[in-house]
């Protein structure tokens, strides 16, 4: 089968070309249904525009580069695995390639700045990654970058795309309070503090609404530079005389790790003790019981993110801060007290 042509794509779209490479581009002069159906199009067909061309025409690379975080356990951890799933789906969309970097947490700025300029990329996207001295260069040279669940002060300062931590935090205590749970723990990261703040403030603030009483014996930082960190918190908040019947974790890996070893402690998972995550990672489905969490659409995260830097560097408008809104998913590791309405 020959190669797909703009002209191909223009014919199955009933537009003109310059239609077509306008929309490949970033550039106006088409209406919004018109870029909609190309940009469908282009999906369904799998086109990718000559690459050479282009460069040679536009003076672009069109290639994105991607900077995440090199984590211990894994190089691509399960969050960033599915945000790049969108940003590859929706790089394709465009017309772009995809390359990488993965850092260690106390990478140098020179070192970082350094990977960027070889790469030879037309803008940068980073996964849970941001180091203040890259960002002010970057800004310094008006070069596109977007941070993607980097944990930033969302004050319009640093394009970001995050999640509403504060927002799932207070109504997972309340999908809580509403299933009867009166006494509530709290499994929270130590990683990044903005995070933290969010978290905690959500938490507190629900607490407070739902006339619920805030025990600090039950609030737990996981530190992660020690071994096995969500176990360890998990033990302290049991190590009292009194035990809450659920408790929040800010991730489903948390989730898991506390539920395995509260089992492993002879207690029953929901009904000793109730757990509800964050994330809806892969393995929330697959543990036993299957973990209760707050979803985020990840993929939707990577998409908005291609598409959020695509706008930057065709010198189109782009909200600065966007944040994802979280979904309750109900399985089997909350129980309803009794006098619980639930939702």
């Amino acid at each position: 089968m020959e190669k797909l042509t703009i002209r191909d794509i223009a014919r199955m779209a009933g537009v003109s070309t310059t239609a077509v490479s306008f929309v490949l581009n970033g550039r106006g002069g088409v209406s919004e249904a018109t870029r909609k159906r190309v940009q469908q199009i282009i999906q369904e067909t799998g086109f990718t525009p000559n690459i050479h061309t282009r460069r040679l025409n536009l003076k672009r690379s069109n290639t994105v580069h991607v900077v995440m975080r090199q984590y211990d356990f894994s190089l691509f951890n399960l969050f960033a695995m599915d945000v790049l799933t969108g940003i590859f789906r929706q790089s394709k969309v465009l017309g772009y390639s995809i390359i990488f970097t993965a850092v260690e947490t106390d990478t140098e700025c020179g070192e970082l700045m350094g990977a960027i300029h070889s790469k030879d990329a037309d803008g940068v996207i980073f996964i849970q990654v941001c180091n203040e001295q890259v960002i002010h260069l970057l800004q310094e040279e008006h070069f596109p970058y977007l941070c993607v669940d980097s944990h930033v002060p969302q004050d319009g300062t640093i394009p970001l795309i995050e999640v509403n931590y504060y927002d799932a935090t207070y109504r997972a205590i309340h999908y809580l309070a509403g299933k009867g749970h009166r006494d509530i723990g709290f499994l929270i990261s130590d990683r990044h503090e903005e995070f933290y703040r969010r978290t905690m403030q959500g938490f507190q603030d629900a607490l407070r609404d739902c006339c619920l009483p805030c025990r600090e014996e039950w609030l737990h930082r996981v530190i992660h530079n020690i071994p096995q960190p969500a176990t360890n918190a998990m033990e302290k908040m049991l190590s009292g005389p009194a035990r809450p019947t659920a408790v929040f974790c800010a991730s489903d890996t948390y989730a898991a790790n506390a539920i395995r070893f509260v089992t492993k402690l002879g207690l029953r998972v929901p009904e000793d003790i109730s757990f509800l995550g964050l994330d809806d990672l892969v393995i929330s489905e697959y543990t036993r019981p299957a973990i209760t969490t707050m979803g985020v659409d990840k993929v939707h995260m990577g998409r908005l993110a291609m598409e959020t830097l695509f706008r930057m560097m065709h010198g189109q408008d782009f909200p600065a801060v966007q944040l994802i809104p979280t979904t309750l998913i109900e399985r089997d590791s909350v129980r309803t007290i009794e006098g619980g309405k639930g939702l």
